[in-house]
């Protein structure tokens, strides 16, 4: 009998190992799974947070302006690029993208992407803006996290790109302009020639001296274009050198002394003898006040002055051409300086002017950190002057 009660409680007890065993098997099994999710969750969480760190370093560095809207068309999310574009209150986020804008079009742009799925593509020109605005806009539609919908819209600014092509426009017509002309003298002087082939000598002579001056012209034309492009396209490369600027000016005025003689203007030279070299490029040095020595002496009238001279204030050098010409009027001198502008058309081309000179002086002074600026009273004369480092 006490053989079979205790039978019975080993067998109670096997039944409860067995039953303890499951239990803390699923127990351990639960906690696995905990485990499981935690760790899951975690790298779901750390994902997310590495997802949004890169999302928010692209739209930092992105140079376009990105919103990013909800279906009601208020703004809830934009990139610094875009909170500078259209100067955002620090809370834009909630706010509508018309109250934020205050452009209709960007406006209805978005609610054709929320409520029509429709990507809209558009130019916004905002004159009003300082400074003036034109942006290239793209609207497109998406969904948010809850799958409701909403619009991205990217703005880019094109205003330079603009500016750039219209520059190219008014270059390509200014030089088709200046070409257009001396071919034209070109074509009906040679068919004047070939029709009358027993034209008197001194009508021959008359005719081969205009093509000889307008075949000058065309290649002066040609070599200020030529040197143009290099200098915009970094291809003339600098090679810079000590400058003795006394004697630099000195070689300068001896160039062009028997021209000034003939034209009964006075060619001088003011530089201090002391004055420290200038670093600088000499070629370009050359190419730059051989270009406003010219300018002047064609400027100048008989008994006039031009002078060249040259200062050291400070770490800037000022080096200068200045005559007693006709001058110019203060309408035009903030333009001087642009490509093909010319202050009086007709006689610049009468003394062989392309209309590229200043151009390039300006672009040689920039390339050695300076600038060029110009000073005139119509009437009394012109200074051109140029501003160099001290290096």
């Amino acid at each position: 009998m006490s053989w079979f009660l205790g039978f019975l409680l080993l067998v109670a007890l096997v039944a409860w190992w067995r039953r303890e065993s499951q239990h803390r098997r699923r127990e351990t099994a639960h906690a696995r799974r905990a485990q499981d999710l935690l760790r899951e969750h975690e790298v779901l969480r750390n994902q997310r947070t590495l997802a949004e760190a890169n999302l928010e370093i692209i739209l930092s560095s992105m140079q376009e302006g990105v919103l990013v809207l909800d279906k009601r068309r208020t703004v809830r999310l934009a990139n610094p690029a875009a909170q500078k574009l259209f100067n955002l209150p620090e809370e834009y986020t909630g706010r509508a993208v018309l109250e934020l804008l205050r452009e209709p079009a960007v406006d209805g742009m978005v609610i054709a992407a929320v409520a029509k799925s429709e990507a809209c593509e558009a130019e916004l020109n905002l004159p009003a803006r300082r400074p003036p605005l034109v942006l290239a806009v793209r609207v497109a539609p998406m969904r948010d996290a809850s799958g409701e919908p909403a619009a991205l819209a990217m703005f880019r600014d094109i205003g330079h790109t603009k500016r750039l092509e219209e520059v190219r426009r008014e270059f390509v017509a200014n030089v088709s302009h200046e070409l257009r002309t001396p071919l034209a003298i070109f074509q009906g002087y040679v068919e004047q020639l070939m029709d009358v082939p027993d034209m008197p000598r001194k009508e021959q002579a008359e005719a081969f001296d205009v093509l000889d001056r307008h075949t000058r012209r065309l290649t002066a034309l040609v070599e200020d274009l030529l040197v143009l492009a290099r200098m915009e396209s970094r291809e003339g490369e600098l090679l810079p050198e000590e400058i003795a600027l006394p004697d630099f000016f000195s070689g300068i005025a001896r160039d062009f002394a028997l021209r000034a003689k003939k034209k009964g203007v006075t060619l001088s030279v003011d530089v201090p003898a002391d004055i420290a070299p200038l670093h600088a490029d000499p070629l370009r040095m050359e190419q730059v006040f051989t270009n406003l020595t010219d300018n002047a002496l064609k400027f100048t009238p008989v008994g006039g002055t031009v002078t060249l001279g040259a200062s050291l204030t400070g770490k800037e050098f000022l080096l200068w051409v200045s005559d007693t010409g006709q001058g110019i009027l203060s309408s035009h001198l903030p333009h001087i300086f642009e490509r093909f502008y010319r202050v009086d058309k007709g006689r610049s081309r009468d003394v062989g002017g392309t209309g590229l000179g200043l151009s390039i002086v300006k672009h040689i002074a920039r390339a050695h950190g300076g600038d060029v600026e110009a000073e005139s009273t119509f009437g009394k004369g012109t200074t051109i002057r140029l501003r160099l480092p001290n290096l």
